[in-house]
């Protein structure tokens, strides 16, 4: 009788797919799409996982079949009843609390604190310095979601709270993701102390923001566990049940400080080091920020006038998407091309895949940020924000930050990539790159 299921690569007895998988989960995928086709199967010990790398498969689970998929349990064990993790009733009650934090003109009136803190962090560097790129980036956006969004100072407890947050990438270890749960690894091990710690520095801050008459999303969910209801935000969020005990709460933040600053840093590496590596687009994008700017701080007005820029963006969001994967789980039988995908089932819809698809793109594997004069962003297969309802609820944030943070710091500096070789990737729930991208910056 034909297996219904859909292919997978070949694999090894007993182990399967698992080394090649958890050696370069990338790689793997896209040779499996150019090997067996757009709809796989992941052999593994754990049992089967599935991957779609098309954006006609990618439509139907995020968009038109969405509520036969939903998160998977990875994410409740990482952010527990958050917007990030959870689906249905839940999710609407959540959006519905947090989105006016997320309006344009919110996010607007956020620019000149995020301005505030770039300048701060760039003012530190000396020209000559070769800086940790990564490690430089998450500091500066986790100030950034700390100073705007949560309303708070991270103070001498910043860095153990960003570390923390960090960590819980090590959950999603391709080594740990392919073993079972009851197998012990240093990722693990590091992903439960993470959580430990979140948990108890976000209570504290909760606590100190209970009864304050600050706007910040913060001191509202205080409020909110408080039986006080939600601050008058300026349209901000109703009186309603959510968020219930200051678990919710704490679960909220957790997925808000990991989501706001972690997915951002990392796009703002790829971006420097994308414009590193083409002088002649860096070029570009520095004389239109010279020409918009002036000796003027950057404003809300002058977003518009940087196309340059964020097209340099979008083309590293398509390169290095910092979410590589989205991880759902099939809540009835689907079928894609002619083959079952069993309910119950975890499957993932490869965004790196489709990303790097020369079905979709001309020459894809080349950083051209010109491709965007002429193309739809909302092209199906780029997805570095998801798609649909479930989109990233702070896609917007991070655009305006990221085109502030880059334009602030490129103005000031000449980056130079500091490190041997081409970047590599080393992808756990977020797209890492394997080290710190060393640069160089000079001052200009």
């Amino acid at each position: 009788m034909e297996d219904a299921r859909p292919p997978a690569p070949d694999g090894l007895p007993l182990l399967g797919n698992a080394v090649d998988f958890g050696r370069d989960p990338l790689t793997f995928t896209t040779d499996a799409v150019d090997s067996v086709g757009d709809v796989f199967r992941i052999d593994l010990p754990v049992g089967d996982r599935y991957v779609l790398a098309h954006p006609e498969y990618a439509e139907r689970v995020l968009v038109s079949e969405r509520d036969a998929f939903e998160k998977t349990d990875d994410f409740a064990l990482a952010f527990g009843n958050s917007v990030v993790a959870v689906d249905g009733e839940d999710w609407r009650e959540q959006r519905e609390f947090l989105d006016p934090f997320f309006y344009a003109s919110r996010i607007r009136a956020f620019l000149p604190t995020m301005r505030e803190r770039v300048v701060d962090r760039a003012e530190s560097w000396e020209g000559g310095d070769t800086l940790a790129t990564v490690s430089e980036m998450k500091a500066l956006t986790f100030d950034v979601l700390a100073a705007t969004l949560l309303g708070f100072d991270p103070g001498s407890n910043g860095a153990d709270l960003r570390r923390a947050a960090d960590d819980l990438n090590s959950y999603f270890d391709p080594v740990t993701w392919a073993l079972p749960d009851w197998v012990p690894t240093p990722s693990g091990r590091r992903f439960d102390a993470a959580k430990d710690t979140l948990r108890a520095e976000l209570l504290s801050l909760l606590e100190e923001a209970a009864g304050t008459d600050e706007e910040s999303l913060l001191a509202a969910l205080a409020a909110a566990t408080d039986g006080a209801g939600s601050p008058d935000t300026g349209g901000g969020p109703a009186d309603g049940d959510y968020p219930r005990d200051r678990d919710a709460a704490v679960d909220q933040l957790i997925g808000l400080v990991f989501a706001g600053h972690e997915t951002t840093a990392l796009a703002l590496t790829y971006t420097l080091y994308c414009l590193a590596e083409h002088p002649e687009t860096y070029d570009r994008v520095e004389a239109e920020i010279d020409e918009v700017l002036g000796e003027e701080p950057i404003r809300w007005e002058h977003l518009d006038d940087l196309p340059t820029l964020e097209r340099a963006f979008d083309e590293s969001l398509r390169l290095y998407p910092p979410v590589h994967a989205l991880p759902r789980e099939a809540t009835r039988p689907v079928e894609f091309d002619g083959r079952e995908i069993p309910a119950g089932a975890e499957l993932l819809v490869s965004v790196f895949a489709m990303h790097r698809d020369e079905r979709f793109w001309d020459d894809p594997e080349a950083f051209d940020p010109t491709r965007w004069k002429a193309r739809d962003r909302s092209a199906d297969a780029y997805l570095p924000f998801g798609a649909g309802p479930r989109r990233c609820i702070g896609a917007t944030f991070a655009s305006v930050e990221a085109r502030v943070v880059l334009a602030e710091l490129l103005r000031r500096y000449r980056f130079e990539y500091a490190g041997d070789g081409d970047l590599s990737l080393s992808p756990e729930m977020t797209n890492q790159p394997d080290g710190d991208v060393p640069m160089t910056v000079h001052r200009r």
